[in-house]
Parts: C-alpha cells; structure tokens; sequence
C-alpha cells in the first residue's frame, strides 16, 4: 500500500502489503493488463491475465480482499491470437493499444467488457505504424489521453494526445504536445510506469531503486477547448433560461395573475436548493435575489466568455496557494474563471475526485463558477456533500454556489443530480 505522506526520500510503499496471496493459475508466460473499469468505477477494475498467442482470462480486482487471491471472480476466457512480441496498453474507454516491438506497428481494438467466452478485443478501431517507435523504447498511457513516448538510446521522450474520433488505417496520436531529454536524468533500462494522479514512476529493476516523478498535465488543444466551452455554455445557458422561466411563472401564480403547471416541481426544487420559503426576508425577497443571479449568468454566458480561460495544472496549483489536490476550476470574483486539464469531456487521471467530468457536470461547474464571478458567494456546502448542503440557512443558501447549478439542472430535467458523486454524468 502506497504512504500519500512519504517525504521526496522515503520509501513510499508502507512496510505492510495491502493485499498478499498466491495466484494458483497465473504463472511464467503469463502477463498482467491493467483494464480499468467503466466510467465512476475507477475504484475497481478488470485485470487481463494473457497469454502470448493463446488467449487469456479477464478477472475482477476487487480491492476488499487483503489476503488472498485478489482477483476471484472470472469475467472472461477466451482464446485469441496476440503474439509475445507485442504489448498491450490499456487506453481508458474500452480502448486497448496492442504494439509490435519490433516493427513499430500499432493496432488500438474496442475492448467488450460484456464478452464472457468469445474475443473481449473484437474490433479493430485503428490501424497505423511507429517505424522509429521500436524496442528501445517504452510507451507508457498517462491518462487523459495523454501517450508517453520514451526512446531510452537517445534519451529523447515525447507526450502525444490521443484523438479518440480518429479511426481506420489513420494515426491518431496526431498532436506532439511536449518534448524533452531525460538523457543524463532517467537512464536506459529503468522501467516507467503512470501510477495515476499526475504521478510516475521510475524503476530500475536490478537495483530496485525508484523515483516518482510529477507529469504537468498540459492544458487542451485550443480548438478543442473552445469548441467544448462553446457546447457546454449553450447547456448552461439553457439551464439559466429555464430556471428564470420556472421562477417567473411560480411569481405569477402566487400573485394570483395565472395558473403555473410546474408550480409543485418549482416549490420543491426551491426548498430543496435554497430553502427559498423559509428566508427570513420573504420568499419574494429570495426569489428576486436568485433571479438577480440568473440574469448575471445570462449576460455573462453570452457576453463575457473571453474571462473563461484554461490553464495549466501546475499553474492551477500556483493560483492556489501550492494545494497538490488541484480542482475543475476556480474563479476570482469580477476577474474571470480558469478551467484547468480536469475539465475535459470524461477522461481519466487517475483521480477520484477529478476524474470524469461529463456534460452536465461540465455545465453545472460554469454555473458555479459564475456565481464566484459574480459576487462574493463562498463554497458553503457542495451539492455532494449531502448532511451540509441539506442543512444550508436560507441566507447561506442564496450565495451558494452549487445551490444555483443544482437548481437549474433540476428544473430542467427533472432530477437532483449531486453532481460530485456522479462526475461522469
């Protein structure tokens, strides 16, 4: 088990295993893949036990187990033709890169995690070839579709980002987003390995001596950022609309000037995210002040998106204040917002508390930080935390930040979505 408070000297892993046993059925000529699990299960995980030219078995990780065989339960076997000379990567959604050593060709297959008896590599999504990329190198999947390139005789590593919507005979690795030399710093034979959370290891397996080693996660493709904050402000904004619209049409009703058909629903979701009904000052009162922000949002989404920018992690951990455990984003009031690399459209880190970050966590992450933007409104209770966010005063209520994403998301569709313990979503 890993010690998260080792210092830049100690031995990191602690002096008792996690888990120790004995695989009775996986032995010499087996090899072990690392295939994850589907989005919001990072915790869990499948393991491929292969055998070259054989086939192999997937099996469960099931990380309760502390003494025994960790992996019990048999998800798959099945016979399938990869040979020794080449390598299996797993490339987070159901993507596995298989690399031939020596020829420097480079297949990425769909992986079926519902096949149980027949092939779990069925389709082929790519096809192309890294002649230079051979046996003297290391290819190493540092998540986030970020793939690690190191030619240990030159020294020379490379970062290339993946592009998932690139298939065929058609290379997809197409963005060279970072180049250096480890020559004199990492040298040939050591072994590198992505631990996950930004963290990589450096292991010489003759000595044994290790180093870990923090990666910089760089920012998105400009375009692709900007097409992904345009598709997710056009959500927001349409959460913000919707939200004014169910608030004015409760305003009406309780005046007496009409009937509102969604007026249960809206009483609901009011007492539920600002507890509206009970503010010292009125529920009127309340209402205005949410509406008051609405507004702002809306100017801000279609007016002030050039304060929206991305940064870098380690600048993300610059702004604040040196913390390691970085965030999607983070805002200073009346200045602007700053997206860091865990905003993206589902990828993996490696991070629990990072990882995944869907559409509508997306829209609901630019609601919340422009409710920073637009005023000084604290993080009083995040919707996830559950016993908090239900016990906020209705003063608290009306500043606070994921009261007015979970809001406009419930009226829109229906549902109170804690969106921090469903990031994925």
């Amino acid at each position: 088990m890993a010690d998260p408070d080792a210092g830049p000297t100690d031995d990191p892993y602690k002096p008792v295993p996690r888990t120790s046993g004995t695989f009775l059925t996986i032995g010499q000529g087996h090899r072990l893949v690392w295939l994850a699990s589907q989005l919001g299960l990072w915790h869990e995980g499948s393991v491929l036990d292969w055998v070259p030219n054989s086939g192999g078995r997937i099996f469960e990780l099931n990380r309760s187990i502390t003494a025994g065989d960790p992996m019990p339960e048999l998800l798959n076997a099945s016979q399938f033709s990869i040979p020794p000379e080449r390598e299996l990567i797993y490339l987070d959604h159901e993507r596995v890169l298989d690399w031939d050593r020596f020829t420097g060709d480079i297949l990425i297959w769909d992986y079926d995690r519902s096949a149980t008896t027949t092939d779990p590599f069925p389709t082929r999504l790519n096809s192309t070839s890294f002649p230079n990329v051979r046996e003297d190198h290391q290819i190493v999947y540092l998540g986030g579709d970020m793939l690690l390139i190191w030619n240990e005789t030159s020294g020379e590593v490379e970062v290339w980002r993946y592009d998932r919507t690139l298939l065929g005979e058609v290379d997809p690795f197409t963005d060279l987003e970072m180049s250096d030399s480890w020559t004199g710093e990492i040298e040939p034979g050591r072994k590198i390995l992505y631990l996950g959370e930004d963290q990589v290891l450096d292991w010489d397996p003759t000595s044994g001596s290790h180093r870990i080693w923090s990666f910089d996660r760089p920012r998105m493709p400009a375009a692709q950022f900007d097409f992904l904050l345009n598709t997710d402000l056009d959500t927001a904004a349409h959460w913000v609309a919707r939200a004014q619209e169910r608030i004015v049409a409760y305003q009406v009703a309780l005046a007496g000037s009409g009937t509102d058909p969604n007026f249960s629903a809206t009483d609901d979701a009011l007492r539920t995210h600002f507890h509206a009904q009970d503010h010292p000052s009125g529920l009127q009162f309340a209402l205005a002040a949410i509406l008051d922000m609405y507004v702002g949002m809306m100017n801000r989404f279609s007016t002030g998106t050039g304060s929206i920018l991305q940064v870098t992690k380690e600048t993300a951990i610059s702004d604040l204040g040196g913390v390691s455990d970085y965030t999607r984003g983070y805002s200073t009031q009346g200045v602007g917002t700053r997206l860091t690399p865990a905003y993206r459209t589902n990828d993996t880190i490696g991070h629990p508390g990072l990882d995944g970050a869907g559409p509508r966590l997306r829209a609901a992450i630019l609601i919340h930080e422009t409710t920073h933007f637009l005023g000084d409104n604290p993080d009083t209770a995040l919707e996830w935390q559950i016993q908090a966010y239900d016990a906020l005063t209705p003063e608290l209520a009306l500043r606070n930040p994921a009261s007015y994403a979970s809001f406009a998301h419930q009226v829109t569709e229906g549902t109170f979505l804690r969106f921090g313990l469903e990031p994925w979503i």
